[in-house]
């Protein structure tokens, strides 16, 4: 179930709410392993509840837009090994573009981003409900850079 709404004529704002339910067979080559170092990827039957919020806006005046989602995900695995991230069971994106007009001495427009993320796929319409869940430590982007359009 997802509810979007464009709050203003800046702001966008949607959640998204899915289940889903799954039973697992068979038993893993690697069982062993993960018993110890991430038990919780280890499953023999799921009930799975995860909810996005995606917040969209744009500051005309500064020409600035950002873009935040937030994951929430009880079946995230964490790793044991680790228990600081025993209860972590969110990922994030955000990201933050300004444009840098002071550039455009030409008909090319510059844009800035600054981006920071634990997503592990960065897609998340296309993925099944387990390409996020399953990740144990999902890597830590940090991203900056300048795009060009001619």
């Amino acid at each position: 179930m997802t509810v979007s709404r464009a709050v203003s004529d800046r702001l966008r704002a949607s959640v998204d709410y899915s289940q889903a339910d799954a039973l697992w067979s068979g038993r893993s080559p690697d069982a062993d392993a993960l018993t110890i170092l991430a038990s919780s990827v280890l499953r023999t039957e799921d009930r799975i509840h995860d909810l996005t919020a995606s917040v969209e806006s744009t500051v005309p005046s500064t020409a600035t837009r950002v873009f935040v989602i937030y994951k929430l995900n009880a079946a995230i695995a964490a790793t044991e090994a680790m228990p600081a991230l025993v209860s972590a069971r969110s990922r994030f994106d955000v990201q933050v573009n300004q444009a840098l007009p002071f550039l455009n001495f030409t008909n090319a427009q510059w844009e800035m981003l600054v981006a920071v993320s634990n997503l592990f796929k960065e897609e998340l319409g296309e993925t099944s409900i387990y390409d996020e869940a399953m990740v144990v430590r999902p890597p830590k982007r940090v991203l900056g850079g300048v795009t060009v359009k001619f």
